[in-house]
C-alpha cells in the first residue's frame, strides 16, 4: 500500500510538472500583448487604443500579430487601422492597413464562433527594434464611418519570432 500510494504521488507530480511547463510556455517569448474589448461592439472613430514596449538590444527579432474578433453581422470585407509608433527618441512612423476579415470565397476568414469570428494576421511578419528604450504603438480606426459596428476586441502581440 505504501508503494501505490508512493506511485500514485509520483504519478500526480509528474502530470501537475508536466501541465505547469505546457500552461508557462504558451507566452514564451512574448514581449508585450495587450487586448482591448468593446462590450457595445462599437470601435468609435478617435477611440485610439496604446500600449508600450520596452526594447532591450536591436538584435532580436520579433513579429506583430493582431487578433480580430468580431460580429458575424459586421458589414465590411475589411478593416482599416491607422498604427502610430513612436521610438524612444521620439520618432513617429505612422501607417495605414487593411485587415483583411473575408476569403477569397466570401466565407469570414478565420475561426467562426456562434455569432463571432475570431482571426490573428499579421501586422509586421519580422522586424528589430531599431533603438534602445521604450516605444508606444498606438492603434485606431481609420474607416469612412465613425463608429466600427461589430468589433468585439482587438488584441496586439509582440513576440519573439522562433529562428
Amino acid at each position: 500500500r505504501t508503494n501505490e500510494r508512493l506511485l500514485q504521488l509520483i504519478r500526480f507530480a509528474l502530470i501537475a510538472s508536466i501541465l505547469v511547463m505546457t500552461l508557462s510556455s504558451c507566452d514564451r517569448g512574448v514581449l508585450v500583448s495587450k487586448k482591448w474589448t468593446w462590450k457595445d461592439h462599437q470601435w468609435i472613430n478617435g477611440d485610439a487604443k496604446s500600449m508600450t514596449m520596452t526594447a532591450t538590444d536591436t538584435t532580436t527579432v520579433y513579429q506583430m500579430d493582431l487578433r480580430v474578433d468580431h460580429e458575424e453581422y459586421y458589414t465590411y470585407q475589411n478593416l482599416y487601422v491607422r498604427t502610430k509608433t513612436t521610438y524612444p527618441s521620439g520618432k513617429e512612423v505612422t501607417s495605414i492597413t487593411s485587415l483583411e476579415l473575408i476569403n477569397a470565397d466570401g466565407s469570414w476568414a478565420g475561426d467562426k464562433g456562434e455569432n463571432c469570428c475570431v482571426l490573428t494576421l499579421p501586422l509586421q511578419a519580422r522586424f528589430t527594434f531599431p533603438e534602445i528604450g521604450t516605444y508606444t504603438w498606438t492603434i485606431e480606426p481609420y474607416m469612412r464611418v465613425d463608429t466600427v459596428k461589430g468589433v468585439n476586441s482587438l488584441k496586439a502581440i509582440c513576440k519573439k519570432v522562433k529562428l
